[in-house]
């Protein structure tokens, strides 16, 4: 099913019959590490049918379960749904491969416990997320690893999410776009939202089918079009959406 012919429900009551509702993290529970209000209600109130569904490619679900519970919001980690950590997930299929990631201490580590081989130079497959410390060597390398045929796996291909007060952060779609103005025939697989894979995870995790979920997110071309590609009802929140996440609590 695809959403959006005359015969769709309506948001409201797509949201009230959704057996699962997929919910997007920055902009939409947190902007920084502050929790919106709303979306304390609306962990609180249908914790039982949430399922986070982040292009986060820095942490790892159980840091986001502390973070929420420091604001005494309880969602175990089974039912957060990370790209990063999806991206490992992908990369294990190749368990024998030599794994250039470019990211996060915290996911490297995560990555080695899972059985990855990292390395530095002469890479199987390159593992790309937002990486703090990217740097021109770094970028050299991988368009290095690129050109001689390593595979890629990008996390996710957005170029920024909101921070505080309107501040831009980068993201892994800014390094992307680097190391494909170096090197354009390069054999990619991307993880994240829009793409398939998170939304096909956020189902298998809920135990639902797609045309059972909403997903609210903020950004019309990972959630909206993602969701309604993969063909789950979106539910778009901002300023240009004409709904807000308080909309969707006074339903």
């Amino acid at each position: 099913m695809r959403y959006g012919a005359t015969s769709s429900p309506s948001p409201k009551s797509a949201f009230d019959n959704a057996a699962a509702i997929f919910l997007d993290w920055d902009g939409c529970v947190m902007i920084g590490n502050t929790l919106i209000p709303a979306a304390r209600t609306l962990l609180e109130r249908h914790a039982d049918r949430v399922v986070i569904l982040s292009n986060n490619s820095t942490h790892l679900p159980e840091d986001f379960t502390r973070i929420l519970k420091q604001a005494n919001v309880h969602i175990p980690p089974d039912r957060i749904i990370l790209a990063g950590a999806e991206a490992v997930r992908l990369a294990m299929q190749a368990r024998q491969a030599r794994i250039m990631l470019l990211g996060s201490t915290r996911i490297k580590a995560y990555a080695r416990h899972m059985g990855l081989t990292l390395v530095r130079d002469e890479p199987d497959h390159i593992l790309l997320m937002r990486d703090a410390r990217f740097t021109y060597a770094k970028l050299c390398r991988a368009a290095n690893a690129l050109q001689r045929g390593a595979k890629l796996i990008v996390a996710n291909v957005d170029t920024t999410h909101p921070g505080l007060d309107g501040h831009i952060v980068p993201e892994t779609g800014a390094m992307l776009a680097a190391l494909l103005a170096c090197v354009r025939d390069v054999s990619m697989v991307t993880v994240g939202k829009p793409g398939p894979l998170l939304f096909a995870r956020a189902c298998e995790v809920a135990g639902v089918a797609a045309h059972q979920a909403v997903m609210i997110g903020d950004n019309p071309e990972t959630d909206g079009k993602g969701a309604t590609d993969y063909g789950i009802y979106p539910l778009l929140i901002g300023p240009d959406a004409g709904l807000t996440l308080d909309d969707i609590v006074k339903w």
